[in-house]
């Protein structure tokens, strides 16, 4: 599935929103009745999410000498993650108080750039090697979340919902450098080593819904966790605050504003990697529910 619509910018919140206006046409259900508020048993939403802010800082680093790169890739690479894509959420209760909660969105970028300065990485031998500056450098990088969690609602009126639960998440990400021609212009057969890595992590999280009238309702979500294993160092935070609008029936609209910031470090016999990113953005959304 491609998220990241990037050879069209100026359409792809457009796109995203008419994928779940088509998701929603043959929807004629009515919610059910019931004391509760946010009492639905099937949501989901899609929309488009612009990230207006991606700090990424990223090192591999070859252990025997101490040497290697930390770099921002959207200052000398030319990559830049602010972006709209694609973002799903859903759940589903299968009690009134306990509910399976899924997401996914992903952010990618691609650039070609002739270097301003010398980077020291890392080749496909685990060894360190220059960059030269001057040379031109195709690189892309991708970051990908997909979570899904266990939710109870503790506390459940006509009013306010307050739910706590956890899960799993996992982050793939990946960098990928190709040196293409040197200084001098002539193609370089200098080759780097890609980094792309899968981190699952679990999470703990909390929740609230408020509803201020039949029709609209607002909420915060929270989640994080810190975890180390074997080779692995990594901390996850997410946090989310938006409304929602019931405009017909099943269907709603709602807008939000997510922040999710990821740390992970990984320390193999070679080499240190350490990846750093924290994304913030503006989710516009359409809802389907029943």
């Amino acid at each position: 599935m491609t998220a990241t619509f990037r050879h069209h910018p100026h359409y792809r919140a457009a796109i995203g929103t008419a994928i779940a206006g088509l998701l929603l046409l043959p929807v004629t259900a009515a919610h059910a009745d019931d004391k509760h508020a946010m009492n639905e048993k099937w949501y989901l939403s899609a929309g488009g999410y612009s990230v207006f802010r991606a700090d990424t800082t990223l090192s591999l680093v070859e252990r025997n000498v101490g040497a290697g790169a930390a770099i921002r890739p959207g200052d000398t690479l030319g990559l830049d993650l602010e972006e709209t894509v694609l973002r799903l959420e859903g759940h589903y209760r299968f009690t009134p108080r306990s509910q399976i909660v899924a997401s996914w969105f992903q952010v990618e970028s691609d650039a070609s750039k002739v270097l301003q300065k010398d980077i020291d990485w890392v080749d496909q031998g685990g060894n360190t090697t220059t960059v030269a500056a001057g040379s031109t450098v195709s690189s892309s990088l991708g970051y990908e979340i997909m979570k899904a969690s266990y939710f109870y609602s503790f506390y459940h009126n006509d009013k306010v919902e307050l739910m706590a639960g956890g899960g799993l998440h996992v982050s793939r990400f990946d960098i990928d450098l190709d040196v293409k021609t040197d200084p001098g212009g002539t193609v370089s057969a200098q080759e780097t080593r890609d980094a792309a890595h899968t981190v699952p992590l679990p999470t703990v999280g909390f929740g609230l819904n408020y509803r201020v009238n039949p029709k609209l309702y607002w909420f915060l979500k929270a989640e994080g966790f810190y975890l180390e294993y074997d080779d692995w160092k990594g901390l996850f935070s997410e946090m989310q605050v938006g409304m929602e609008y019931n405009v017909w029936r099943n269907l709603g609209v709602g807008v939000g504003l997510a922040t999710s910031n990821l740390n992970v470090t990984e320390t193999a016999p070679q080499y240190t990697f350490r990846y750093d990113n924290r994304l913030s953005g503006a989710n516009l959304f359409l809802s389907w529910s029943l």
